[in-house]
């Protein structure tokens, strides 16, 4: 790497953040994307134990072995989805700006752009994770550390959700669409594992964000974990490789 190109891309990163930062705040729906965590978090860490303690009492279910389920599909996933959402819409904020197009012309290959943009989603999500798990009041004693690598294997699902909307969709109103449209599958089917006591429920894995649950329940568990963030790993670079080389045809 030669010192201009590395002037060069430091320089397109911080032109790259400095965008980011203000189309978020420019666009309310984006600015609620970025808020989301906050309210899910208050939302769990607030409901969470009066609903709790209502259905032992009422009903005598114990809802706290289920905990670990509550904290996937109101935090895990769904920073996966927003982070996800996020970068992909910030994107297409940029295609519609004749953005992309005039990158073509610069010495910042679109690769050095994609680059920068996974590692942010990457990050994010990472960042929700932990932190939203942290204060929710629910997680167990002892997993904070475990949730630094789940979290940047959620973020890799949170890329491969960005490159499905930038896939089928050509500006921002069909990106809302394919937000909506993903949200269950992303947020909603890797739940249904929780409950397939069997080896079948490895069948989910088609599911990106499957690998990053799973690893979160044996982790909650005291199991071993560690194999669940490999197929993680190694199952979403497969699916968004191709996802990827489909984003460079399109727009270089």
């Amino acid at each position: 790497m030669t010192p201009i190109f590395t002037a060069t891309t430091r320089r397109a990163v911080t032109a790259f953040g400095r965008n980011d930062i203000h189309g978020t705040y420019r666009d309310p729906l984006l600015v609620m994307l970025v808020l989301a965590p906050v309210i899910w978090t208050s939302g769990v860490a607030f409901l969470t134990p009066p609903v709790t303690a209502l259905l032992a009492r009422r009903y005598g279910f114990d809802l706290v072995p289920y905990h670990p389920l509550v904290l996937t599909a109101f935090l895990l996933l769904t920073s996966i989805i927003i982070a996800g959402g996020l970068g992909a819409f910030l994107v297409l904020d940029e295609v519609d700006a004749g953005t992309l197009t005039a990158l073509r012309v610069t010495p910042v290959p679109m690769s050095t752009f994609f680059a920068y943009r996974a590692v942010t989603v990457m990050a994010v999500t990472t960042g929700y994770v932990i932190v939203t798990l942290s204060f929710s009041g629910l997680l167990e004693p002892g997993l904070v550390p475990a949730l630094i690598p789940i979290g940047m294997v959620a973020g890799l699902s949170a890329v491969v959700t960005l490159l499905l909307i930038l896939a089928l969709a050509s500006n921002k109103i069909q990106g809302i669409a394919m937000l909506r449209a993903l949200g269950m599958l992303i947020a909603g089917l890797p739940c249904l594992p929780w409950f397939i006591d069997s080896g079948w429920n490895l069948a989910f894995g088609v599911l990106p964000p499957y690998w990053a649950a799973k690893a979160f329940w044996v982790a909650s568990a005291h199991g071993t974990w560690w194999p669940y963030l490999v197929g993680g790993v190694v199952y979403n670079l497969a699916v968004g490789w191709p996802l990827f080389r489909r984003f460079l045809a399109k727009h270089c």
